[in-house]
C-alpha cells in the first residue's frame, strides 16, 4: 500500500527542518521497521512538504506509529516547527491519482 501526505512548516523554519532530519531518532527509525513501512520519503518545496510510504498495512502501521513513545517524542519536537492545517492535524493526506509500475 502506498500512502501520500501534505506538511506545512512556518517560513523560516526551512534550514532547521532539514537539520532535524539528518539525526532522525533511532528508536524512531526502528519503530517504522517494526510497524513494517518499508519506504518514507519527505520532499519540500519551500515551506510545503511531501511525504510518501510505502506498507503492507498502512493504516495499522500509521496506528503504531503514532502510539509509540519514540513518535510522541519526534512529534514534540517538531511542534514548534509544524504548522496545522485548518482542520487541526499536521498531515493532510493525499488521494492517489495515478500510479505506473514496471
Amino acid at each position: 500500500m502506498r500512502y501520500a501526505f501534505l506538511l506545512q512548516i512556518k517560513e523560516g523554519t526551512e534550514a532547521e527542518y532539514d537539520r532535524r532530519h539528518q539525526a532522525v531518532f533511532p528508536d524512531l527509525l526502528a519503530q517504522f521497521r517494526q510497524a513494517g513501512i518499508r519506504t518514507y520519503s519527505i520532499y519540500r518545496d519551500g515551506t510545503t512538504l511531501f511525504a510518501y510510504m510505502e506498507a503492507d498495512d498502512i493504516e495499522g502501521a500509521l496506528k503504531a506509529v503514532e502510539a509509540s513513545e519514540a513518535d510522541q517524542r519526534w512529534q514534540a519536537y517538531m511542534a514548534d516547527i509544524l504548522v496545522p492545517f485548518p482542520t487541526g492535524s499536521r498531515t493532510k493526506p493525499l488521494p492517489e491519482v495515478f500510479h505506473f509500475e514496471s
